[in-house]
């Protein structure tokens, strides 16, 4: 039952969403991937592949200008040609997103609504916002009665998202069914990291 988890990072295998990965794949052990967005990535059909292969999903990013990285965006728009396939269909996702001091929530919210598109769900508890201000108000009040900061999110609580999520991905999948689509196209080869990107979406202008 392995676990992809998703490194949006611009800043690749250092930073907070690093950290993030790799305390996450630490606490899943065996039952993890990481897939770092900002590195040369495999082909798009051994990425559906990658992503077929997968129980569920923990989507990585920081916030920039309100928003999650351009790596994980590139990402999104290549595997919207997988939407509502085996790539996604019913499987349970994540997030945990990195922030200085705001916008964190946001697109958290708004990643588990893309990913909720492609066909994912979102199990209880499954969102982890970590911000800089956070962590120096928990240092702060570290060792003090009634701690105001109790309830602030903290690195720790990544360990009940994953439960969560590896709860969710051990259910037997239901008899889920998608509304009527029109089957993006993408042609096999070397995944695009630049330039134009034509899903063969309709065009009507």
């Amino acid at each position: 039952m392995n676990i992809l988890i998703i490194n949006g990072s611009l800043r690749g295998t250092s930073g907070n969403s690093a950290a993030l990965a790799k305390q996450a794949a630490a606490i899943l052990g065996k039952q993890a991937t990481i897939l770092t967005l900002s590195d040369p990535l495999p082909g798009i059909r051994e990425m559906y592949q990658l992503l077929a292969s997968s129980a569920g999903f923990l989507v990585i990013s920081g916030v920039y200008w309100n928003n999650w990285s351009s790596p994980l965006q590139r990402f999104i728009e290549v595997v919207s040609a997988f939407e509502n396939t085996s790539a996604f269909f019913g499987k349970p996702v994540a997030c945990a997103v990195s922030m200085d001091s705001v916008g964190g929530i946001e697109v958290a919210a708004r990643l588990h609504g893309v990913f909720g598109g492609l066909g994912c769900w979102t199990p209880p508890c499954s969102t982890l916002v970590i911000s800089r201000t956070g962590q120096e108000a928990i240092a702060a009040s570290a060792g003090k009665e009634n701690d105001p900061n109790e309830d602030v999110w903290r690195l720790d609580d990544l360990s009940v998202v994953l439960h969560n999520l590896q709860t969710a991905a051990a259910i037997p999948q239901p008899a889920w069914k998608a509304w009527p689509h029109r089957e993006l196209q993408i042609a096999d080869g070397p995944w695009p990291v630049s330039g134009a990107l034509d899903l063969e979406s309709p065009k009507f202008l």
